[in-house]
């Protein structure tokens, strides 16, 4: 069966490690390092795959000059402004996790990038209707699906309590050679020692990502699914987080994501899940 987890918010979560009353999206400088204990789960969309438990999450951050370095995630700022900010970046792609054999593995990538709010409920429409077209074979003896990376360009611009930001990547693994581009709105409140963040994001897909992590083609059809080959995909997702700051080092953190992937995604024979639910709750240390 495979197991993996998947990347979510460790950005966010590494902006908000120094929150003050002007802004949670300051830059920082010189390294930090933090550790979350709590539990949280992550939905795997990938049929009779489990979903992923979280317990332990470290945070690892060093700055220098234009430079930075975010767990998983290198980025090069040579542009930045009071409201503006350019950056190169390169990343890991989320989709590739979902694909894991092993649990261990998936386990350590996905916890150096996440977070989530316990106890959520679950919509009724969570679980994707049955599909006549689709045929379901042995998950196990699919096509490979390698781990890839994302290398492109990302702008922020932030406004008061808001942000937007839009990036778009290309892989730079050439597994598959495709795009993925994504475009958010944030707004985060401060009230003394409380923070919330709410966030909507659209993602797109381009086709060759889709085909290689979701399609299926001779390996699948052997392993009994029916053939599928999709095209590109906008997939959206609304975001949640509170963090209570106890102390300086100590924080309460809480984190919901709810994500709708694209029909093109969902009708897919390997995917059993078109909506997908995050969350995470704990507490955190920084220093």
């Amino acid at each position: 069966m495979f197991k993996a987890k998947l990347l979510l918010i460790a950005a966010l979560f590494s902006a908000m490690a120094s929150a003050d009353e002007q802004s949670i999206y300051a830059a920082q400088s010189g390294w930090q390092f933090g550790l979350s204990t709590g539990y949280g789960k992550i939905d795997n969309p990938v049929h009779n795959s489990d979903d992923i438990p979280l317990y332990v999450i470290p945070n690892i951050e060093a700055f220098y000059g234009d430079f930075a370095f975010t767990n998983f995630e290198l980025s090069w700022t040579p542009l930045s402004y009071d409201h503006h900010q350019l950056s190169f970046v390169a990343k890991m792609n989320r989709d590739g996790l979902y694909f894991i054999d092993s649990l261990a593995s998936s386990s350590v990538l996905a916890s150096l990038t996440t977070s989530a709010l316990p106890g959520a409920p679950r919509p009724p429409s969570a679980q994707t209707q049955p599909n006549a077209r689709k045929r379901v074979g042995n998950i196990q003896n699919i096509g490979e699906r390698e781990l890839s990376f994302l290398g492109g360009a990302q702008y922020l611009f932030d406004w008061q309590q808001w942000r937007v930001s839009a990036s778009v990547f290309s892989e730079l693994t050439h597994y598959y050679h495709g795009q993925q581009a994504e475009l958010a709105l944030s707004r985060y409140q401060q009230w003394n020692k409380h923070l919330v963040v709410a966030s909507v994001q659209m993602q797109y897909q381009s086709n060759e990502l889709t085909k290689y992590y979701y399609g299926s083609q001779r390996p699948e059809l052997a392993a009994g699914f029916s053939y599928y080959q999709p095209q590109h995909a906008f997939n959206t997702s609304v975001q949640l987080t509170y963090q209570y700051q106890l102390d300086e080092k100590w924080r309460i953190i809480s984190d919901i994501k709810w994500q709708t992937l694209d029909d093109e995604i969902a009708d897919s024979p390997l995917v059993s899940k078109q909506h997908l639910l995050s969350y995470y709750a704990g507490v955190a240390w920084s220093y």
